[in-house]
């Protein structure tokens, strides 16, 4: 058979084809990056322990500061599961040998699937539950055992059955102790109280409880009145192995007194360290790996230097032996105690290295200098405050050892032999306020370029010789990572790293986030989250919250307001603080705004708790500007600041027995790409559009009545009012307002005759609901509306009535929807020219997402009991129910649970498509980037450019292949035609 040119290209083509693919690639997971929290762990909470008696490794549990309890894999520090609990002072237990996990904050325990995070059972009490106890898996009087204190001098001790929480027995103790502690272990149940004396220095009470019936077997008092100067002097108690062990330290912290529960001897351990006499703190870490003996561990803690000695307790023979003494290291060390086999090892932890120690010899058995992992431009990860460990031995001498480190920053990682296995930024918990930075890689380019300008021609010529000698440096490693470009993007991967990631969409700007435990952190958004850099901004005392108002993005830097007046700057690239201000200390004063004075400069002005304004005689700002402040009784006043002294020029006073529960403005970053809305039949309702409305929504005490104002803030005039019955003002309220629509949730009783279900009957229900109000400028299509033929017209007068009694009120169009859940928090997305219809981003707290409904499922303008027209369908609309679903396909977060979230930002990207979406809160720290009606100006990862590429080249070459045979053939019908 003869090929022809005909047959080849042909082939190409047949070779270069593949099926359509219309369905685009999930960019799930791939696009949005998901900081799965806890919180900072606590110490007394916080241990590695089986999840079954089959298990044959352990999961590391924690019960962290935030009140979320979790499980996390050791191996690669994912979370397995984590609830989040209420708020509150926690316990945590975990009985040996079993599958569950007990925890109990305030007056409520709960038992925990170790392995599953699912709830066996739970028990509520109405006091506060003390201490919690738990005997090992198989022993006599297994259960869980609580101590609460009633009003007055009572105690109740109960015991719980640990399968179904069911209430076994209750002891109650009248004899006015304060209860302090409960040992559950193989001897007994010990409750351990004080005496009200000891704050005086007295005794400690110890009572033995049968654990099948509650009743009291023995009663013993401690002498320990002369060394308990208050509580905090009894350093350790509970059940170490079999054993329930008492500790205490006398006023001098230079002895150590150790008690077995239930008997009345003390053994004596006197320090003998050489830094003894400058010991600042104490602790304990003992465990007891065979029945008879105790191994102990007290870690001895002064200003600078930390070392220990370890003890070996003859619970026979109640004798207490040194075995030995470890030196005294600088710098912040952590203790942590293991039992494998029948051996107690001691692990020491520092900045510089992990040693291994068993309880009998001070000659260590491993020490591995630490790796750390850089953790990009993050602050050195010192300052170790504790640690849990396991060791495993691999031979007579060879071991190996894994511990979970908490940071003095509030971080954790874990350390395997020396090496960081992984690291959880724990302290980006509680976020208060975060912003959008973009990075902008050629700022500096613009920084060059303005200096250039102000400089004279040749000084100018000069320094643009430098910056084009400095660009060439960079020329050699753009031609080498080149061709790595050029496979990426023909292969639709993600651009491989060389140097700072290319931006040409805007998805890589940063996320400034500020915690309320003082750190600031800069998050890469389109690199997964990435931590680029983390400060300790402000030293926050325990208890204490640091107060962030809001965070100001000026170009390369970050202002960061506190309430009180204070703030500071920070660098965005490198995260240095180098303008730190404190405000005044007045107690009037309650927050500080930033405005432009009649140069355009930003001058800062004094908002104080009683509404008014504080205006220094230096201080001239824009005489147009109007500032509006909320005073602590919730009244509402509008400031001109013209002259000298600040003007009132209205005041909007809630009615008796009500209260404001939201605020809503127009984002800063709200542009209008269009002044009308076009319809179906070509005609335009114009929009009412104005940068001055402000909501309000309120709710009265007495009459459950919730009402929303839109106030014009220049003149003070409400223009518009919306009102509820039955509202309930413990569920959430948000609000949001946008270019010429509003919209708002309550919980209250539901009842429209103009609803339709769908089945043509009217609806009546209780529930949540969600109402969109869109206005303009007039009700009839083409009018601009009473003052439409104005030149002009007062900005303190805008509804004023004209001359015919027409006034220049909105024209409103309200719609109502049942919606399954309570919504926290609203926001709209943000794109750059505004051409893009707006989502309602919407936190869910009930579902632990956050959704963004389209703008044409909440259009107030869809038709009500009936289908929409032809020309209605051209704009989108389409027929209304009365009841909106939440589309899993709305939910941003997908499969995950984002727990804690209660605000979003937005922000615009370059593309006008797509807007940039970071959600944060008391917990977790999410964000996305979302298309509302998709990327339509940008191709999908499902388009092929290799197969274009040979498409275009194969028909390139088909072309030249088949130009001379049509030559040809064309001049052989010419010579046929002569």
């Amino acid at each position: 058979m003869r090929w022809s040119a005909f047959h080849v290209v042909s082939l190409l083509l047949l070779r270069l084809s593949r099926p359509i693919q219309a369905i685009y690639a999930d960019e799930a997971y791939q696009v949005d990056f998901h900081h799965v929290l806890l919180g900072i762990p606590l110490p007394e909470t916080t241990f590695l322990h089986r999840p079954s008696p089959a298990s044959k490794a352990s999961l590391l549990y924690s019960l962290s500061e935030r009140s979320v309890l979790g499980a996390i894999n050791p191996k690669d520090g994912s979370v397995v599961w984590r609830q989040q609990l209420e708020n509150g002072r926690g316990l945590l237990k975990a009985p040996a040998g079993g599958n569950t996990i007990i925890s109990a904050v305030n007056g409520t325990i709960q038992a925990w699937d170790a392995a599953e995070g699912r709830l066996v059972w739970d028990w509520k009490g109405s006091e506060e539950i003390k201490a919690l106890g738990v005997s090992r898996n198989g022993d006599a009087g297994q259960g869980v055992y609580m101590v609460v204190q009633r009003s007055g001098s009572k105690a109740i001790v109960r015991k719980l059955s640990e399968d179904s929480g069911a209430l076994l027995w209750e002891y109650e103790d009248e004899s006015g102790v304060t209860p302090y502690e409960l040992s559950v272990s193989k001897a007994g149940i010990r409750y351990v109280g004080l005496h009200s004396a000891l704050l005086q220095g007295s005794k400690i009470k110890v009572r033995t409880l049968e654990p099948s019936s509650g009743n009291t077997l023995s009663s013993i008092t401690l002498n320990a009145d002369k060394d308990n100067s208050d509580a905090r002097s009894i350093i350790a108690i509970g059940s170490v192995g079999t054993f329930p062990l008492l500790a205490w330290s006398d006023r001098t912290l230079r002895n150590v007194r150790f008690n077995i529960l239930g008997s009345n001897d003390i053994v004596n351990a006197k320090l003998t360290g050489e830094k003894s006499k400058d010991i600042d703190s104490i602790q304990i870490r003992a465990a007891s790996p065979v029945d008879g003996t105790v191994d102990v561990l007290v870690h001895c803690q002064s200003e600078t230097l930390h070392w220990a000695e370890v003890y070996q307790v003859d619970i026979k023979a109640q004798a207490l032996k040194q075995m030995y003494q470890l030196p005294s290291l600088e710098g912040p060390t952590a203790f942590s105690v293991t039992v494998h086999g029948d051996s107690t090892y001691f692990i020491r932890t520092t900045e510089r290295d992990v040693t291994l120690f068993s309880s009998t010899s001070d000659q260590s058995l491993g020490q591995w200098t630490l790796q750390p992992k850089p953790h990009d431009r993050m602050v050195r990860l010192l300052g170790i405050t504790h640690a849990v460990s396991e060791v495993v031995s691999k031979g007579t001498s060879n071991y190996a050892v894994r511990s979970a480190v908490l940071l003095s920053s509030g971080d954790w990682k874990m350390v395997y032999n020396g090496e960081e296995s992984w690291f959880r930024p724990e302290s980006l918990s509680g976020v208060v306020a975060a912003a959008w930075a973009d990075t902008d890689r050629h700022g500096d380019l613009a920084d060059k370029l303005a200096v250039e300008s102000h400089s004279n021609v040749a000084a100018a010529y000069l320094h643009r010789l430098k910056r084009h000698a400095n660009d060439a440096r960079g020329f050699p490693s753009w031609v080498t990572a080149l061709p790595d470009r050029i496979i990426d993007s023909l292969l639709g991967r993600e651009p491989r790293s060389h140097g700072a990631p290319r931006d040409s969409f805007g998805f890589h700007k940063v996320v400034i986030a500020a915690t309320d435990s003082g750190r600031l952190f800069a998050l890469e958004a389109g690199d997964e989250g990435k931590i680029i850099w983390s400060v300790q901004a402000s030293e926050i005392e325990p208890g204490q919250h640091w107060a962030v108002e809001s965070i100001e993005i000026d170009h390369s830097n970050a202002l960061v307001r506190v309430s009180g007046g204070d703030s500071l700057r920070i660098n965005l690239k490198q995260g240095i603080i180098f303008d730190n201000q404190f405000g005044s200390p007045a107690e009037s004063l309650k927050s500080n705004v930033v405005l432009p004075d009649s140069s355009g400069k930003d001058v800062t002005i004094q908002v104080n708790k009683d509404g008014s304004i504080g205006l220094p005689q230096s201080i001239h700002p824009d005489p147009n500007t109007i500032v509006v402040t909320q005073d602590e009784k919730k009244v509402i006043r509008g400031w001109t600041l013209g002259d000298a002294k600040p003007q009132l020029a209205w005041k909007f006073v809630p009615r008796p027995n009500e209260k404001i529960v939201t605020l809503a403005t127009r984002p800063s970053n709200d542009p209008v790409a269009s002044i009308g809305k076009a319809l179906g039949d070509r005609n335009v309702l114009y929009k009412f559009l104005s940068p001055n409305l402000l909501v309000v929504g309120t709710v009265t005490t007495d009459t459950s009545l919730a009402s929303f104002y839109i106030l014009d803030t220049v003149s003070g005039l409400v223009v518009h009012t919306l009102t509820h019955p039955n509202v309930d003002a413990n569920q959430p309220i948000a609000s949001v307002l946008s270019e010429n629509w509003f919209a708002y949730s309550v919980f209250s009783a539901f009842s429209d005759e103009e609803a339709d279900t769908g089945a043509g009957t009217h609806a009546s229900a209780q529930g949540h609901q969600l109402v969109v109000s869109e206005l303009f400028e007039s009700s009839l299509p083409n009018d601009r509306g009473a003052l439409g033929s104005f030149s002009n017209s007062s900005s303190l007068r805008p509804l004023a009535v004209d001359g015919d009694g027409h006034d220049n009120s909105p024209y409103v169009i309200t719609q109502t929807y049942l919606i399954p859940a309570a919504i926290s928090f609203m926001t709209v997305s943000t794109t750059l020219q505004g051409i893009t219809p707006r989502s309602l981003l919407c936190v869910v707290p009930s579902l632990n997402s956050v959704i963004a409904i389209p703008r044409a499922f909440i259009d107030p303008r869809r038709p009500v009991g009936r289908d929409a027209t032809a020309a209605e369908m051209e704009e989108g609309l389409f027929r209304h129910y009365a009841v909106l679903d939440f589309d899993p396909k709305w939910v941003l977060n997908h499969m995950r649970e984002v727990l804690g979230v209660n605000k979003v930002i937005t922000s615009p990207s370059l593309l006008e498509s797509t807007s940039l979406v970071s959600a944060f809160g008391s917990l977790d720290m999410f964000g996305t980037r979302i298309a509302p009606i998709g990327g339509f100006d940008m191709l999908g990862k499902g388009f092929n450019k290799i197969q274009l590429i040979g498409t275009v080249a194969a028909l390139a070459i088909g072309t030249s292949l088949l130009a001379p045979m049509a030559r040809k053939k064309q001049t052989d019908t010419r010579w046929k035609g002569i």
